[in-house]
């Protein structure tokens, strides 16, 4: 069995109250099927302590006073410092804390791996571990968006640690780009995706009006959300549609009142965060799925976006911005559609173009699935995760 410790910025509290890094979740617990037995080394969430969460073991260090140690969870921390820069005072309590607990740790219990992901600040959180135990960096993309905001700091930053890494990984080809003047050499694995244990039908349309057009997601700016919203006078000029917003955030009530100033709030269905089981439900009720992604102000997009791979695996076809790691999962006209970001008129055009084109319909259902299933399976990442954690271990 091989024992990995991995470090992260955040973890979820609980087995059912956070909606956070799904994906993660469902890696862990694939890679402990496999003979991986992970511990998860995370900072504090106002006092809470040690835990045991969908299964796994996790260490939680804190590094502040309880009502203000609130730097991580609730919201991906990228984003809660570029609202409130203010809690970018918290950050060396929460990384000198860490690298403190984690000296302590490691002195405590053997590991045969440090796996780290957001290296981008958590690297120095992990600096004990370094020329003692194979480490591994892994990038999601938001961390060198945010960083290169102060490109001095960035750039000593990444000199300072990234030749510490015995292997480094990407979740997409975007991700890889952002540091591929950093000259080291990183493969992209993606992240792991949930693939529900039933065979779509690739039916056309489901017989129902208003066809429902799906997104899911943070409601955050670089989701392009608004852009969607926009886009629904179009396409109810041409079809009875409903446009359904899966999930919670930062810009709710600016898109309720879009919604309301351009006339379709009754046709804009907002549910907040809601459970597993539900959203489920929506996957399989949907007619199409949409992440109209962008760039947001502070150059920040899609990383991957996994929510595409879910409605993939429930037999939906897919319309996507063409932008950040998006490009690895839709493949324009095979595995969806693509758009250029930003562009109403563009996604309606799409939309109305899938749910009235039976053929074109089917195809991209059908044709999506495969192709997801080939490169984006949790049997296909966690493979590439255990082989690189062997590969390490045979040197």
């Amino acid at each position: 069995m091989i024992k990995v410790l991995h470090i992260v910025t955040a973890f979820p509290r609980s087995d059912d109250e956070d909606s956070m890094t799904p994906w993660l979740i469902s890696l862990l617990r694939g890679l402990e099927r496999r003979g991986v037995k992970n511990t998860v080394f995370a900072p504090s969430y106002k006092g809470l302590g040690n835990q045991t969460v969908f299964g796994i073991d996790v260490r939680r260090y804190r590094y502040f006073f309880r009502k203000y140690e609130d730097l991580t969870h609730d919201e991906a921390t990228p984003v809660r410092l570029s609202r409130k820069p203010w809690y970018l005072l918290w950050v060396p309590f929460m990384l000198i804390s860490g690298r403190r607990a984690l000296k302590k740790l490691l002195k405590e219990e053997h590991f045969d791996i440090v796996h780290i992901h957001w290296p981008i600040p958590m690297a120095f959180v992990g600096a004990p571990a370094f020329d003692k135990l194979p480490v591994v960096f892994r990038f999601y993309s938001a961390e060198i968006v945010l960083a290169k905001r102060y490109p001095k700091i960035f750039s000593f930053f990444l000199k300072k640690y990234i030749n510490k890494a015995d292997a480094i990984s990407a979740n997409s080809s975007y991700t890889a780009s952002l540091i591929k003047n950093f000259r080291r050499d990183v493969e992209v694995i993606p992240d792991v995706n949930f693939f529900p244990n039933v065979t779509p039908k690739f039916a056309e349309p489901l017989n129902n009006n208003p066809k429902k057009i799906l997104f899911v997601g943070r409601i955050v700016e670089r989701k392009g959300v608004k852009y969607l919203i926009r886009a629904m006078p179009k396409v109810l000029s041409r079809i009875d549609a409903e446009l359904i917003v899966v999930g919670s955030g930062a810009i709710l009530d600016e898109l309720k009142s879009t919604a309301q100033d351009i006339g379709v709030s009754e046709k804009v269905h907002f549910t907040g965060v809601i459970p597993a089981d539900e959203k489920e439900q929506y996957y399989k009720n949907c007619d199409v799925f949409v992440l109209p992604a962008c760039f947001d102000r502070h150059g920040d997009t899609e990383g991957l976006g996994v929510v595409l791979l879910e409605a993939l695996s429930y037999g939906k076809p897919v319309i996507a911005s063409a932008v950040g790691g998006i490009v690895d999962i839709v493949k324009d006209g095979h595995s969806g559609l693509l758009v250029p970001e930003k562009d109403p008129d563009a996604l309606a055009e799409a939309i109305i173009r899938v749910l009235t084109d039976k053929e074109l319909y089917i195809k991209l259902a059908k044709d999506g699935y495969e192709y997801a299933i080939q490169k984006f399976s949790p049997s296909v990442v966690e493979k590439a995760i255990v082989d690189v954690y062997e590969a390490l271990l045979k040197k």
